[in-house]
């Protein structure tokens, strides 16, 4: 069984808005995606990870990002998956409704998932 919350950053949480995020991340070369995603890392609960071709645009982009938002001596998470660099920057983001899972998740026989009381 599941249901649906809104979640939300808090409030006075001091990072950009995910639209921010985006709008500076196209003035790099080789941006490919800019997606907004729930994080239990980030301090505002939600990063918005941007992917790159070069890990050379993803550093500088990286670079750039978290001294606009954060200041000096901040840091952004570079990563590489597969064929692309990717680059999690914490994000504002507004009331997004997710699904919850009620009880812990299992697998019963056969594969199929279901929850435990």
């Amino acid at each position: 069984m599941s249901t649906l919350v809104c979640r939300r950053s808090f409030v006075g949480c001091p990072a950009p808005l995910a639209a921010e995020v985006v709008e500076l991340s196209r003035c790099f070369p080789g941006l490919g995606l800019a997606v907004v995603r729930p994080s239990s890392r980030a301090f505002s609960s939600w990063v918005c990870v941007c992917s790159f071709a070069s890990e050379a645009a993803a550093v500088r982009f990286a670079a750039v990002a978290a001294g606009r938002f954060f200041g000096a001596g901040s840091f952004c998470v570079v990563r590489f998956t597969g064929r692309r660099w990717r680059v999690s920057v914490p994000c504002l983001s507004p009331a997004v409704v997710v699904r919850v899972w009620l009880g812990r998740r299992r697998l019963a026989r056969g594969g199929r998932l279901v929850l435990a009381g």
